[in-house]
């Protein structure tokens, strides 16, 4: 295969970038840094990682949203896979039209095609190594659960099999997200620090900020899911509503301006690390990401119960 190959291929309008998937070394990346950051594409490497664990072997495609674009990733020969990262100005019909004939030439050598890749993306293959080698779990029953059940919340996931049937066991286009069941607090409460103060309107800003922050790497519509499926079952909670932005506002008739009690903030830091522990699913360093990241001090002892 020829680099020329998949030059053409990024000069379609609405194409942002492409990558190769081989397992076995860090995704090759070609024609995506206009569109996403080194944390972005990390983020993405590890978003399909889940999708390709928790979808049906004889998967041919899926599709789902990322910072705005959208995300289609295909299965090639020898477990390869290929992602196309697309923008608004896509032209669907000529783009699948476009993706098949490269399909068909990227699968004519794949030993050629993952070599021309590597060399495109500058990257080195990890020998004897699975890049997306499992870590191992404590509970794989339940973790198994839980990331089959991350992969049905991701917003407007489409599948298809190699026969042409749709998975059912996954969402299909225009579903709507589902909606975990709300979690319930720990019997064990977490560290008070009754000493400090804490306004409501200036915990807000901080959750707010950490949902905008958020939205960077997984999109606004997960972003929602993620706040109310790991919403606590307290009912002041219930005063926070979350917008199809991923705004947080608060709804209580006593407004923002009054301070909360030691309890009421152990609910919200509850809520922020439930949260926190749900994307960490899709994006494996998430906690260290937002802690080195996404919060200065003052937000760390707003929002984490941990602040170290």
């Amino acid at each position: 295969m020829k680099r020329e190959v998949v030059q053409d291929f990024l000069n379609l309008p609405g194409i942002a970038g492409v990558a190769l998937i081989d397992g076995r070394s860090r995704p090759y990346f070609f024609g995506v840094d206009q569109s996403l950051n080194f944390q972005q594409k990390e983020a993405l490497a590890q978003g399909i990682q889940q999708v390709v664990e928790t979808t049906p072997a004889d998967f041919e495609f899926f599709e789902f949203q990322f910072t705005g674009h959208q995300v289609y990733i295909y299965k090639l020969n020898h477990g390869v896979i290929l992602l196309v990262l697309t923008g608004s100005s896509l032209v669907y019909p000529a783009y699948l039209q476009a993706v098949e004939q490269l399909k068909v030439e990227l699968q004519e050598d794949i030993a050629n095609t993952i070599a021309t890749f590597r060399l495109l993306a500058g990257n080195i293959t990890l020998s004897n190594q699975n890049y997306w080698k499992q870590r191992p779990e404590p509970n794989a029953s339940t973790d198994s659960q839980t990331s089959s059940s991350a992969a049905k919340s991701e917003p407007s996931p489409k599948t298809q099999s190699q026969n042409g049937t749709p998975d059912p066991s996954l969402s299909s286009k225009g579903n709507k997200p589902q909606v975990n069941s709300p979690i319930r607090l720990a019997s064990t409460p977490l560290p008070a620090h009754p000493t400090d103060q804490v306004n409501l309107k200036e915990l807000l800003l901080a959750l707010n900020h950490l949902s905008h922050f958020t939205t960077q790497y997984l999109g606004t519509t997960v972003v929602n899911n993620y706040w109310k499926s790991s919403r606590p079952t307290v009912e002041w909670l219930n005063n926070f509503q979350i917008d199809r932005s991923a705004q947080i506002s608060f709804s209580a008739p006593s407004g923002v301006s009054e301070s909360i009690t030691v309890n009421q903030h152990q609910y919200i830091q509850q809520w922020v690390l439930a949260f926190i522990e749900r994307c960490a699913r899709v994006i494996r360093d998430f906690p260290l990401i937002i802690r080195q990241s996404a919060l200065d001090d003052e937000q760390k002892r707003l929002l984490l119960a941990d602040k170290a």
